[in-house]
């Protein structure tokens, strides 16, 4: 499927599919900062007395952990044309040739930069020259160094990806997602093939936290262009603290 593409085509779907997947993290990141004081945090919780709007609440705080659940899982599931997720964008890239044009795409952005030059150039043509030469060095300079990381960072996206497509934890995690989520199984087909860790509360906080680093990385060159989910994820708290913290219950019965 993915060996039948060329490397253009390989790049242009990565690129359409990263800005997908961006938007898909985006959304799990809300869900997992809202979820941090609904499911983590006592504040919503303690107001909530043994009562009858207490189930109503049970069922609230399972909805939104379950579907931060589901919808991360997404993020991770296998390769496939046809999918927005991590594990596609790695199978389109994975290549030495593409993670070189790539790499390429980067230093060539760089060298075409015109030269940053001083508002009031020297007067004297041949320093003018001079400095106008030391800058367009300076650029190509940067933008060897800028190819070297785009290269030693995808390197690293894809191997870091890959250990957690292989991790334990994430198929503990995707096999309550198919189990009992997605669907309602006797068993899975993990669970035919072998035991499957149970999964624990905090497990899906781990896969958000690996996901960071490849998902920026991958978003930085693949598409070039940086994208801060730690400040995304510090403003999602911010939202989410604003209305939690400020809800207040009472229950009657």
């Amino acid at each position: 499927m993915f060996n039948n593409l060329s490397d253009k085509e390989c790049i242009a779907l990565a690129k359409a599919k990263m800005d997908r997947v961006l938007d898909h993290f985006l959304y799990v990141l809300e869900l997992h900062e809202n979820n941090k004081f609904i499911t983590y945090s006592p504040i919503l919780v303690r107001q909530i007395p043994r009562s009858y709007a207490a189930n109503a609440f049970n069922v609230f705080q399972r909805a939104m952990l379950q579907i931060e659940i589901v919808r991360l899982c997404a993020l991770w599931d296998g390769a496939d044309l046809q999918k927005e997720n991590i594990p596609t964008v790695i199978e389109l890239i994975d290549r030495p040739t593409i993670i070189s044009a790539l790499a390429d795409e980067t230093r060539s952005h760089w060298h075409n930069q015109p030269p940053a030059l001083n508002v009031d150039p020297p007067s004297d043509p041949k320093i003018a020259k001079a400095v106008e030469e030391a800058a367009i060095a300076s650029n190509i300079q940067f933008g060897d160094e800028q190819a070297d990381k785009a290269k030693a960072e995808l390197t690293q996206a894809i191997a870091d990806a890959r250990a957690t497509m292989k991790s334990s934890r994430l198929h503990s995690v995707m096999n309550v997602r198919d189990k009992h989520l997605a669907h309602s199984l006797e068993s899975t087909r993990r669970e035919k093939a072998g035991p499957v860790d149970m999964m624990k509360y905090g497990d899906e906080i781990a896969l958000i936290d690996v996901s960071i680093p490849i998902i920026e990385h991958l978003r930085c060159w693949v598409n070039g262009a940086s994208f801060d989910l730690s400040n995304s994820r510090r403003i999602d708290e911010q939202n989410a603290e604003a209305l939690w913290a400020a809800c207040k219950f009472t229950i009657e019965r």
